[in-house]
This record gives structure tokens, C-alpha cells and sequence, in this order.
């Protein structure tokens, strides 16, 4: 990969990458693979970083298949469907996960040929002493919790220099506080806005058009990414299901077009969905109290039908033609790894 002497070294937090899309990424995360190729940045990363994505995809995977840990749950299964499934336990479970996608995360960050910084480089004393003064990533009330990050700031100092400037990408407020005063060091929020301080961001007007003209191919993509995504509601316990999106407001979109000629557009932002869902959850309006284990217990189901309305922020790749213009909607990818929360009924009736 071509580097550009003094170009920027760019470090992007945990939840930022994690919204960025499962390894190997979304299509934002392909754009710092084009920057870093044409030697406009480089990027670091340390052990700690790397871990705790892993974790977090790790963890959003086995709370979706945790069950097939029950035996229970398999012997239902294969009554059920006729499928068999071997006998696992939850600890063998979770290591095939952190092992798969600590592997993936790694070869994400491979990819892009980035530097780890070891979290061990680090004396410990750096960090007990701004954690003695409440200075830095323990300015404000919550300190113990601060810990992980205060030592990655720490090496992401060391890294910086006045020819060697680092830029954090992180919307985590004590990384902004910490970095008061940090003269090579730079916070900025977001994937989008890197790419805007750097010159990538184009006028979005011309974008803007294509994707209302071509608005019955986007409600169709983004009815079938929110389908394979899954909607959780905010009544506990409940489960939504045959989700018909019914239409989409477009917000507010940025788009960039790839430093490589010819490569598609990106654009993100927020998309208003208007969806009919069928449901159903426990009726806790009927549940009794158990005062013993002190938990209500429900004795039926209530289940319906509903329209919702809800913002889901996407990326969207767009092919260009031979004039650059766009051309096609190639693919629609979530800006969040978390499970998408939607409002079943008004707040009164279910709180």
C-alpha cells in the first residue's frame, strides 16, 4: 500500500468500527481501505481495540443462538424439524464466536495494513496518575469504567507527534475531554466527517434525486435488510414478525465518492421507515405477581397488527457510469450493530 510521508494517522474506536459493519465491513470501512491506498492516511489500532469489537459481534451473535446450548431446546428442534443438532455448551459456544471473529477482526485491521499499538507499552503509572488527579479519560463522576480506553489514549500519546499527528474517530465525550490540550491529537465523530475533513465529501443535491427517482428499488432493499435484520419491541419479550415496509422518508445524506475512478458512491445517513408489522408479547397488563421470585408472570399472549414508523441509518453503495453520474443502488448495509427498537403500542399502555 502507497503511504504519503506525515499522512495523518487515523484511529477509529470500538463502536465506531462496530457500526461500521460486521469483518470485513460495510462500505464505509472499504472508503478507509481507499484512503489508506491512495496514502492519504494510516491507521492504528491496538490489542485492546481489536478485542473488543470482536466481543461485541461475539456477543450480538450468541444472544441470537444461545438456546441451542439448552438441550431442551435441541430435543425440541429436532421434533419439531427433524433436525439435529450436536450437544454444545454455552462456554464451548462463546469460544467458537470470540475465536471466529477475533480472527476476522484481525485480518480487518490486516487489510489494511494498520499498526497495533500494544496496550503493554504502557506504564501503568501514566494511567494511575490521571486516574489519582481526575484528569483526562477520569475527568467526571465515572472512572473504574474508564480504564480500557484511558490506557489506548495513552498509546495513541505516544504515537503522536508533531510530524506524525493522530486523529481519533470516536463520538465517546471523554475521549474529546482527554484530548484538551493534546496538541497532535485530533477528535473528530464520525466515519463520515474524517472523510469530510479530508476533502472526500461531494454535494449531495445530485444523489439526493437519484434516490428518489429510484425510491421503489430503495423500499424494496431496505424492506428486505430490515426482514434479515430484525426489529426488537419495546414491550419485553415480545417478537415481531412479517415486516412489510410500506414506505421511506429520505433525511439528511452525505455522500463521497471513492478516490479510485470509477468506484461507487457512498452515501449515508437516516432513512424515516414506515412499516406494517404483525406482533405479539406476553399481556403483562393480566400477569401476576410471583412475590416469592418477585417476577410477574403473564397467562396470555396478545398479538396483533400495527404500523410503525422508525429511523434506520444506512450506507448505501451506488455504481456510477462512464460519466460518473450515478447509476444503480448496489447495496444498503445498517450503521448500527445493535438490534433495531421499535414502539409497539403508546407509552401508556405498555411501560
Amino acid at each position: 500500500m502507497k503511504k504519503t510521508k506525515n499522512a495523518p494517522q487515523v484511529f477509529v474506536d470500538a463502536n465506531i468500527i462496530i457500526r461500521a459493519g460486521k469483518p470485513p465491513g460495510g462500505a464505509e470501512w472499504e472508503r478507509v481501505g481507499d484512503l489508506v491506498n491512495a496514502g492519504m492516511i494510516t491507521v492504528l489500532t491496538t490489542d485492546l481495540t481489536v478485542t473488543e469489537v470482536a466481543k461485541k459481534h461475539a456477543d450480538n451473535d450468541y444472544q441470537v443462538i444461545k438456546e441451542i446450548a439448552r438441550p431442551h431446546f435441541r430435543k425440541l428442534i429436532d421434533e419439531t424439524v427433524g433436525v439435529k443438532i450436536d450437544e454444545i455448551n454455552k462456554t464451548e459456544l462463546w469460544d467458537i464466536l470470540i475465536s471466529k471473529y477475533l480472527a476476522a477482526v484481525a485480518a480487518m485491521f490486516g487489510n489494511l495494513d494498520a499498526t497495533h499499538l500494544a496496550i503493554d507499552d504502557v506504564k501503568p503509572s501514566a494511567v494511575f496518575n490521571t486516574y489519582a488527579a481526575g484528569t483526562g479519560l477520569f475527568t467526571g463522576e465515572s472512572k473504574k469504567d474508564q480504564f480500557p480506553d484511558a490506557f489506548i489514549f495513552e498509546c495513541l500519546k505516544q504515537a503522536a507527534s508533531k510530524h506524525n499527528q493522530v486523529i481519533i474517530v470516536s463520538d465517546d465525550g471523554d475521549f474529546e475531554k482527554a484530548a484538551e490540550g493534546e496538541q497532535y491529537i485530533q477528535i473528530i465523530k464520525s466515519l463520515p466527517e474524517l472523510f469530510k475533513a479530508l476533502g472526500y465529501e461531494m454535494e449531495a443535491p445530485q444523489v439526493a434525486q437519484f434516490l428518489e427517482d429510484k425510491s421503489d428499488d430503495l423500499v424494496t432493499l431496505v424492506g428486505e435488510e430490515i426482514k434479515a435484520w430484525g426489529l426488537v419491541g419495546d414491550v419485553e419479550d415480545s417478537e415481531i414478525f412479517d415486516v412489510q415496509v410500506l414506505g421511506l422518508e429520505i433525511g439528511k445524506i452525505t455522500s463521497f465518492r471513492s478516490v479510485e475512478e470509477g468506484d461507487d458512491i457512498l452515501v449515508v445517513g437516516t432513512v424515516r421507515v414506515s412499516a406494517n408489522v404483525e406482533y405479539s408479547h406476553p399481556d403483562w397488563d393480566t400477569a401476576s405477581y410471583d412475590s416469592e421470585d418477585k417476577v410477574l408472570i403473564p397467562w396470555r399472549e396478545v398479538e396483533g397488527e400495527t404500523e410503525i414508523e422508525f429511523d434506520f441509518e444506512i450506507s448505501i453503495a451506488i455504481s456510477v457510469d462512464d460519466n460518473g453520474a450515478p447509476e444503480k443502488i448496489e447495496t444498503i448495509s445498517p450503521r448500527n450493530a445493535d438490534f433495531q427498537y421499535v414502539k409497539l403500542h403508546p407509552y401508556e399502555t405498555y411501560k
